[in-house]
């Protein structure tokens, strides 16, 4: 087996962690992917969990045929007094997604599909960002392997948000899972270490 690898030059390590605790996805803004779970997931963490502070900043492709489903999902956040904590970011260049990385201080993309690999789970961890991912599909292999994050209960809106608040009130567990993930990546899923199992 021949895993995916990404080129590590393009991902750094930010020096500081972002002022305002922020949770991040960067995927195909749709149902599939889990928006819909991490939009609830937010709900649960600032409404029964208390949690006043942290925001949550979505970004990916986004087409016309997803504004239906986008939209609808907005309203849910007005509903809940907190369409100003989340901020959208559809359809980012390369330069522009890197920085969206930076800002971030947890990662989730909690695909509610038998998602293949999840290049996007790599991309943060080889920024330093701690995942938490469903346990399903290729994510635990991921995290089993370089122990850059959790896996949760597959579509279950309170587990991600209880995932989410256990890293956001420990920056110790948090800061050791973001350099076991840039480390993990490093020795397991680089573009050079897939090239060497071609060889």
């Amino acid at each position: 087996v021949v895993s995916n690898g990404i080129r590590l030059d393009r991902y750094t390590v930010p020096v500081k962690p972002p002022a305002v605790p922020t949770v991040g996805y960067l995927a195909r803004m749709s149902r599939d992917k889990g928006l819909e779970l991490l939009v609830d997931a937010f709900i649960v963490l600032a409404g029964q969990r208390g949690d006043a502070v942290t925001r949550l900043r979505i970004a990916g492709a986004a087409t016309a045929g997803d504004q239906p489903f986008i939209t609808g999902l907005k309203r849910r956040l007005a509903a809940a007094g907190l369409e100003s904590r989340v901020e959208w970011s559809p359809n980012l260049t390369l330069d522009a997604k890197l920085a969206f990385l930076h800002s971030l201080t947890l990662f989730s993309v909690p695909a509610t599909y038998a998602e293949a690999f999840g290049l996007y789970v790599l991309e943060a961890m080889a920024c330093g960002i701690p995942v938490v991912q469903p346990d399903a599909s290729s994510f635990p292999e991921i995290i089993g392997a370089t122990g850059g994050g959790l896996c949760v209960v597959p579509r279950d809106a309170r587990a991600l948000a209880g995932a989410w608040q256990r890293l956001l009130v420990d920056p110790v567990e948090r800061a050791a899972l973001g350099r076991a993930a840039r480390s993990g990546v490093e020795r397991h899923f680089s573009a050079e270490k897939m090239c060497e199992a071609f060889c």
